[in-house]
């Protein structure tokens, strides 16, 4: 990583980026006079971008609080721009810089989808995966739009979302001893869950909801959104606004989370393969992208020993699924890689399926 101290006067500053700062992608970083990286960003221009930083009107208040508060700058060219962001996001998740306000560990951070793994399983909005979580979709943008939805999604499908703590059984278990119990919440009573916790329901009933939204978050079914839809134009037609009002709200937040699972399944879908970068040294670098993730990289294997050895990280990326991602650069980083493919959809086209190299000598053409 190259970098050089800030001039006093912004002529020089300019000066001395034109001298030394490439017009290639990359990324580049602030530095206070206490040594600390307070700044990180990209650009497809280096030193285009720099350049901007110390004009006489910043397109960005911004800028001119991070130029006051550092004394040195710092960059990295990078392959390609793409590289950029995820050098960008790896950068930020390592060392949090205070003037970054996106892509930063526990600050605005995507959500999934998750059926617990309980004896009445219901979906939840979580950020972590741990051993709680029986399936999984995701990640997904905007946590708050996602508790939304996931509330819905129980209300809808009649299931439970109430805490783990409390105790399940089912009207078709056996019990030794009979007893009242009644429904710990009001949602029994308004019909949108069946009571798994007072024994008001069959297994095989509560299971049935559960099956049916599975199948909507894996795009099956989507019937409900049709249903919602029709449920609301009645309440409107018959003059309940309140009514019609709340079921719109549903109906959108089940909508916007319909769109976002079938963007993943589309770059998971597409986004499968290697994706060669090439080089000012003519040796390409390849990315290798399993299911919309970025689970590897190989620089161009040209000896037969290289080869072989890339031959075999291939095969081994080509038998499994890639897991969820749990660590937050690799949730941003799938998100990343999502965002550029649907941007630069021309680029889809630039990725090699894992099957026609490991038939071929290894050499993709550019």
């Amino acid at each position: 990583m190259r970098g050089m101290g800030i001039p006093t006067a912004d002529v020089d500053a300019r000066r001395a980026i034109r001298a030394e700062c490439p017009t290639t992608p990359g990324v580049y970083g602030w530095i206070s006079s206490e040594g600390h990286l307070i700044y990180i960003g990209k650009s497809k221009s280096l030193r285009h971008r720099l350049l901007s930083y110390f004009a006489k009107c910043p397109s960005d208040p911004k800028m001119g609080r991070i130029r006051r508060q550092a004394v040195r700058i710092v960059w990295e060219p990078v392959r390609d721009e793409l590289l950029a962001l995820l050098r960008e996001q790896e950068l930020i998740c390592r060392f949090r810089p205070e003037f970054n306000t996106l892509g930063q560990p526990h600050r605005r951070l995507p959500g999934f989808v998750a059926i617990s793994r309980s004896l009445a399983p219901h979906a939840m909005a979580v950020k972590k995966l741990d051993a709680d979580c029986q399936i999984v979709f995701g990640p997904i943008a905007g946590m708050n739009d996602l508790r939304q939805a996931v509330t819905v999604l129980n209300h809808w499908f009649r299931l439970r979302d109430c805490a783990d703590r409390t105790r399940f059984d089912y009207g078709d278990q056996k019990r030794l001893f009979a007893d009242d119990r009644r429904a710990l919440c009001l949602r029994h009573e308004l019909g949108s869950c069946p009571g798994p916790c007072a024994a008001l329901c069959g297994k095989s009933d509560y299971l049935a909801g559960l099956l049916r939204a599975i199948a909507f978050l894996h795009g099956r079914d989507r019937s409900c959104l049709a249903e919602l839809e029709r449920r609301m134009k009645a309440a409107s037609n018959q003059c309940q606004f309140e009514r019609a009002g709340l079921l719109r709200d549903r109906w959108q937040a089940l909508v916007r989370l319909d769109r976002q699972l079938t963007r993943l399944r589309k770059s998971e879908a597409s986004i499968h393969g290697i994706l060669p970068i090439p080089t000012a040294t003519g040796r390409s670098f390849w990315l290798i992208l399993n299911r919309g993730q970025w689970v590897d990289q190989i620089t161009e294997p040209r000896t037969v020993a290289q080869k072989a050895a890339a031959r075999d990280r291939l095969m081994s990326h080509l038998q499994r699924t890639a897991p969820k991602p749990k660590s937050v650069f690799e949730i941003q980083a799938q998100l990343i890689i999502a965002a550029w493919f649907r941007k630069n959809s021309g680029d889809l086209n630039r990725i090699l399926a894992f099957e026609s190299l490991l038939e071929s000598p290894l050499r993709p053409a550019i």
